[in-house]
């Protein structure tokens, strides 16, 4: 039997006003639209920033499709879509109704890119997968096998801004399915106000249920109540991503992205943490609401990532683990500062394909390399572009451990050496530019009033910006290689 679902969000008004809302803002940082995005800052998600952004994690975004929009481009995987039961895969999950693009956005949109606002946790990575067609309306088969590619392709996050009237079994088991590989399913409360019936899957025991507030942190008009909801986050005037534009909307599928974005940025910063753990640590840490206590309209109070951040780092103290120095450059000795480790047993080294900190497990992204298992390491042209990381196996109090440290680069096999050079001074290249490739140089002034003669780089007698190319001919193992750098002359 087909259980229809439909996406949880309103606009300010009709839903051609929503789709061309626009507004100029003073800039906030390098992302012009930050000033407006009132639940960034009310959440607390800019003072987590400096110590978790979401890197690492893919947060499942079950809707209409998501993208394509610049803001979201760097962080979009490729998309799937379950439509009409039938799957496809790729390039074919484009957001025509833009409620999906709207709650990736909202969940990680990218920051410091000069374009739009940021996401929760804007190094988040999005899996979009379109369930929902362009008006919103979608069947539950559909969703059941969305969450399931979800979570077989390894979301520890998957955010349902959606809902029907009735139970679905298939998409039940689907969420249990997700939860017990490991990931947390999200969920819009529902947008049928104080009297209508709860929605499914929120009143779903496995998901955490999420309502909506307005920036006063007061209930909306639109929220529903019962005692599914377990939480409240910002859910009115969200300003975010749609249809290649930025566009305000209102409803418990805005809130529902804020807590998916608030989870990644908790699995990001702990990799040892459990999707209960997470549930859990959102929950303990809100900020009460409404009646004290749990109640039925704001469940257990207000996303509060400080508090939750805080939580996380009382459990999960921080992992005693050796340091690495780098500057990133290819056939740089990486030596580890070992002083926290007593009891060395064994060293190897790792080759890994992103940032993250120290862990006592080896990331999916990195692997052993081979025969490097000596207290240092030169980086080769192997490790170009990539991130190094140093597993450590040690005894304490009796007990064989093992610990891998922060991953240090990525590494590179060309780059600038001095930034600035004095009026008329005549400075060696070889102090700007350098390369781990002994292949033949050459030198190119690009732009302003510098000059090459010889080796050396000959500023003018005026101050200004000077650009200058270098480029190394092939060598083995390296190709050919091209640095373009600016050099002020001050």
């Amino acid at each position: 039997m087909r259980k229809p679902l439909t996406s949880l969000a309103i606009c300010f008004a009709s839903l051609a006003s929503c789709l061309a809302f626009s507004t100029q803002v003073d800039a906030v940082g390098n992302d012009p639209l930050l000033a407006q995005q009132w639940g960034i800052f009310a959440t607390g998600a800019d003072r987590v920033w400096a110590v978790t952004t979401g890197k690492g994690v893919t947060v499942a975004v079950v809707d209409s499709g998501s993208g394509p929009h610049p803001d979201l481009a760097e962080n979009l995987l490729p998309g799937r879509s379950f439509m009409n039961s039938t799957e496809t895969q790729d390039g074919n999950d484009v957001d025509a109704s833009g409620h999906g693009s709207h709650v990736a956005g909202i969940i990680a949109a990218a920051t410091n890119n000069g374009i739009g606002g940021s996401g929760v946790a804007p190094n988040a990575k999005i899996l979009p997968i379109k369930v929902l067609d362009q008006a919103g309306q979608g069947d539950a088969r559909d969703v059941a096998a969305g969450v399931r590619f979800a979570a077989d392709s390894g979301a520890k996050v998957i955010n349902l801004s959606l809902g029907g009237a009735s139970e679905s079994p298939s998409l039940t088991q689907a969420i249990q399915y997700a939860t017990d590989k490991g990931a947390l399913v999200v969920a819009a409360a529902g947008n049928g106000g104080s009297t209508d019936k709860p929605k499914w899957p929120a009143s779903l025991d496995l998901t955490i249920a999420v309502t909506a507030v307005d920036s006063s942190k007061n209930v909306t008009s639109f929220d529903q109540r019962g005692d599914y909801i377990d939480i409240a986050a910002p859910g009115s005037s969200i300003v975010s991503t749609a249809k290649g534009d930025y566009v305000g909307l209102s409803g418990t599928s805005m809130a529902a992205g804020f807590v998916a974005g608030a989870a990644a940025l908790l699995f990001a910063a702990e990799p040892r943490i459990s999707n209960t753990q997470v549930r859990d640590n959102l929950l303990l840490t809100a900020t009460d609401l409404g009646d004290l206590g749990r109640d039925q309209t704001f469940g257990v109070g207000f996303l509060n990532l400080v508090a939750a951040l805080a939580e996380l780092q009382r459990i999960f103290p921080p992992i005693a683990s050796p340091q690495i120095v780098a500057n990133g450059r290819i056939g740089e000795k990486l030596v580890p500062n070992l002083e926290s480790i007593s009891e060395v047993n064994s060293v190897k080294w790792y080759r890994c394909e992103s940032a993250g900190p120290a862990a006592i497990e080896v990331p999916a992204d990195c692997t052993a390399i081979a025969k490097a298992t000596n207290r240092s390491y030169t980086t080769s042209q192997a490790d170009s572009r990539r991130t190094i990381r140093v597993g450590i196996e040690y005894t304490s109090a009796g007990t064989k451990q093992f610990v891998i440290s922060d991953a240090v680069g990525p590494f590179f096999p060309i780059w600038q050496i001095a930034s600035v050079v004095k009026t008329t001074s005549s400075t060696p290249l070889a102090k700007l530019f350098n390369s781990s490739s002994s292949g033949s140089r050459t030198y190119k002034v690009l732009s302003g009033a510098c000059r090459v003669t010889g080796t050396r780089l000959i500023a003018p007698a005026v101050p200004s910006v000077c650009r200058v190319r270098m480029n190394v001919a092939a060598r083995a193992p390296f190709p050919k290689l091209t640095i373009v750098g600016d050099i002020p002359v001050s």
